[in-house]
């Protein structure tokens, strides 16, 4: 049975300055970083020394190795939030090993200062004690009191139950279960420690019996901001979204004086914005014995540049191909150097990975801002899916009957059809509109968004009664008006061709070329005398299309 994930863990506001050279890793290396390696012992101890960066315990993550994927979270391994360069801290080796690094730092002398981070966790779950647990920790050591800070620090534990863990599809070694939390947003505030040297220390550890390992992958901002985004917007926009930090059980948002509160939850959307220089304060609470209650706040910036975000409401795509949220045509008509971000959430805090290809419906969202700080998401639904088309195969009818193919189903708008005589959809129907004879014939319907489907429809046209062929074996033209005229009768579905008339010798001496034609006994103008004669009948069958061809005698009596 999988034991539920237990992490200690806090959240707070971050942010980069130019005090924080390189805190991104963003010139490629581990400079301004100091590195450790070492071991956990038996009781839970982490044992570390100051080493040279080491590949695999410190691995430098690049913009090369965007597309390849965590192997037990399927997640990238390089952050998706554009940086160039992220980290991995310790690695799937399980022999007791423990690597840090740190971050020295002087929080400047302003009114808010934080910094945000992106971090990813795999961890083995062995049926161990609490303490026995591979571990990710990160501690914020204030260098000038000497003393770890009890808040903001967290612990990720193999055997925690905070949220955001997920089940690897991929067993240990040994069997055990390992789960991951994919790229997600975390932030420490140090807002209340002005002027003091702080260290920022990110740890991993395997398990104590050196059986089962822990690592994690990490990536600082290096931009300015701080813990709550969404703060800036642009003239002509209707409203404005607040963001905070995630991670926290409750959230809630209040005027600058305390004595209103404005909304609940990790975002608030404004509308209309608020005037420019407004203040709201958020106060957030951890979950149950997981760190400290915090207060934060942030000011509302008016922008006088406008700012436009537009994205269609619905996207279609086809199986295998998919949706590529990053084509242009996705935002055009969005302002002009909108920088873009992907999510799988309103709140922008899981990223969307592989943007490019979106292979399954669902609904996701785009954020896009600006250089000057404007910035809004909006949702946009993808469905991938052929087009659909049911049919309902024809009732058999009965030669000359036709039947009509295009009626055989419900038309749809963006969508077009075509007929064909075999299921490769090679061979056009010439006539779909009137189909002649029974066969298995194919519909194929293609959407404007170029998916198409084949889809067979049964004809069955069965064949008609057997045609006949009439004619008097004697006539008689003394023009009594009785039999005075000979002619033959074709009844059923048959095409009269030429009816010929011989005499005993031969000699042709009658020709019709329809029914309504008939034979008066005589032979360019003159009356023949009696006796036999004998008629030839050629046609065609019209359900066969085959000739026809019958033939008698008649006998001319006066």
């Amino acid at each position: 049975m999988f034991k539920p994930i237990v992490i200690i863990f806090l959240l707070i506001g971050f942010k980069a300055f130019s005090q924080t050279p390189n805190i991104g890793f963003e010139n490629g290396s581990f400079s301004n970083w100091n590195c450790y390696i070492g071991f956990v012992d038996p009781s839970g101890n982490v044992s570390l020394f100051a080493s040279v960066p080491i590949n695999n315990r410190h691995t430098l993550i690049s913009k090369g190795s965007a597309k390849i994927l965590d192997p037990y979270g399927e997640f990238p391994v390089l952050c998706p939030n554009g940086s160039n360069y992220s980290i991995r801290l310790g690695n799937d080796d399980t022999s007791r090993q423990a690597e840090r690094v740190s971050y020295t730092l002087k929080v400047p002398n302003q009114k808010s200062y934080s910094i945000v981070f992106n971090y990813a966790v795999v961890l083995e779950n062995p049926n161990h004690l609490p303490f026995q647990q591979p571990k990710f920790r990160v501690q914020v050591y204030d260098v000038t009191d000497n003393k770890y800070l009890e808040c903001p620090s967290f612990d990720f534990a193999a055997s925690s139950s905070l949220p955001g863990f997920k089940l690897s599809t991929v067993a240990g070694v040994k069997g055990e279960s390992i789960y991951y939390k994919d790229w997600s947003t975390a932030a420490i505030d140090l807002s209340n420690y002005t002027g003091k040297e702080i260290r920022l220390e990110f740890t991993t550890n395997d398990c104590t019996k050196g059986q089962h390992f822990g690592y994690a992958y990490l990536d600082i901002n290096e931009d300015n901001g701080t813990s709550i985004t969404g703060n800036a917007y642009c003239a002509g926009q209707r409203s404005m979204t607040l963001h905070a930090p995630n991670g926290f059980a409750s959230y809630e948002w209040f005027t600058a004086d305390l004595s209103k509160l404005v909304g609940t939850g990790q975002s608030i959307n404004i509308s209309p914005p608020p005037p420019d220089n407004t203040t709201y304060v958020l106060e957030i609470s951890p979950y149950e014995g997981l760190g400290c209650t915090d207060t934060l706040s942030t000011i509302v910036n008016r922008i006088d540049e406008g700012f436009k975000l537009n994205v269609p409401d619905t996207l279609y795509g086809c199986p295998g191909k998919g949706v590529d949220l990053t084509d242009a045509k996705v935002t055009a008509g969005s302002s002009p150097g909108t920088t873009l971000s992907y999510y799988k959430d309103s709140l922008g805090t899981s990223y969307l990975y592989n943007p490019e290809r979106i292979t399954s419906s669902g609904l996701f969202y785009i954020q896009g801002g600006n250089k000057e700080g404007c910035m809004n998401i909006l949702p946009v639904n993808v469905v991938v899916a052929e087009p659909e088309i049911s049919v309902t195969n024809p009732k058999p009818v009965v030669f000359p009957v036709t039947v009509d193919l295009s009626k055989t189903f419900v038309h749809k708008k963006n969508e077009t059809y075509s007929y064909y005589s075999n299921a490769e959809a090679t061979i056009p129907v010439d006539n779909y509109m009137a189909i002649k004879y029974g066969a298995v014939f194919y519909i194929k319907v293609a959407s404007d968004y170029g998916c198409s489907v084949v889809v067979p429809v049964n004809v069955v046209i069965e064949p008609p009664p057997l045609y006949t062929i009439i004619a008097p074996n004697t006539f008689t033209p003394n023009n009594d008006g009785i039999n005075d005229n000979f002619s033959i009768t074709v009844d059923g579905e048959a095409t009269f061709g030429v009816l010929r008339i011989f005499n005993r010798y031969g000699k042709l001496v009658f020709t019709g070329k329809s029914q309504a034609d008939y034979w008066n006994g005589n032979y360019n103008g003159q009356v023949l005398p009696v006796g036999t004669y004998y008629w030839v009948f050629e046609g065609t069958d019209n359900y066969h299309q085959t000739k026809i061809s019958k033939a008698s005698s008649i006998f001319l009596l006066r």
